[in-house]
């Protein structure tokens, strides 16, 4: 069974110190480059679960490829996202792309840009119809492992309930919320049940 692992980022704001100290070096860096605290709390709980699950506790167990896809040699395949206050991990004997996002409103200029002619009139029916294609867009993507070099806008993720053939890899979708943040994970087999578990401090920090 696939697994998805989310953390809240509130829950951990006053541990941001103690959150860099768990951190391998390239990480702890990645999350004090960013100026916005926030943001940088988000790299460095992703990276507490990165540390956790797949043990990625030193500098050099995360691999890329050339688009920027992280790995782990002989390890599982897994995804990660992050969006204002969520922070989210998912793991799976199989190729898997996950992207989690909080927005007030769909974005006229995205939809143009990078959604297919199908998807679009249904993305303009309600935010949650935006939000529920973007991420299953960002989810191929990472699941391809191609970042936008692939064209979001050739591919439709309609209907979502379906499998669908992208770049010629089989691939379904699976569609949640995490508090009030939607989320879509693309995976390719045939599992179709995650576990969803949160980390609160006291799993990450020891």
């Amino acid at each position: 069974m696939a697994q998805i692992y989310f953390c809240d980022m509130t829950k951990f704001e006053h541990l941001y110190e103690d959150c860099l100290c768990f951190l391998p070096e390239k990480r702890k860096q990645k999350a004090e480059k960013y100026i916005n605290k926030n943001d940088a709390l988000l790299s460095a709980t992703a990276g507490l679960m990165l540390r956790k699950v797949l043990g990625v506790d030193e500098d050099g167990k995360l691999k890329y490829n050339e688009h920027g896809k992280p790995f782990v040699e002989h390890g599982p395949c897994f995804s990660i996202s992050h969006s204002r206050k969520y922070s989210v991990l998912t793991v799976s004997e199989n190729e898997i792309g996950i992207d989690i996002e909080m927005h007030e409103s769909a974005k006229e200029a995205v939809i143009k840009r990078c959604f297919a002619e199908e998807e679009q009139f249904f993305a303009k029916m309600s935010t949650e119809n935006f939000l529920r294609i973007w991420t299953a867009k960002e989810a191929v993507l990472k699941l391809l492992g191609t970042g936008f070099s692939f064209s979001p806008k050739s591919f439709s993720v309609l209907p979502l309930d379906e499998e669908h053939e992208i770049n010629g890899v089989k691939m379904r979708f699976f569609c949640e919320t995490i508090g009030e943040a939607p989320f879509t994970a693309a995976y390719c087999g045939d599992e179709n049940k995650f576990e969803i578990r949160e980390f609160l401090p006291e799993d990450l920090l020891f």
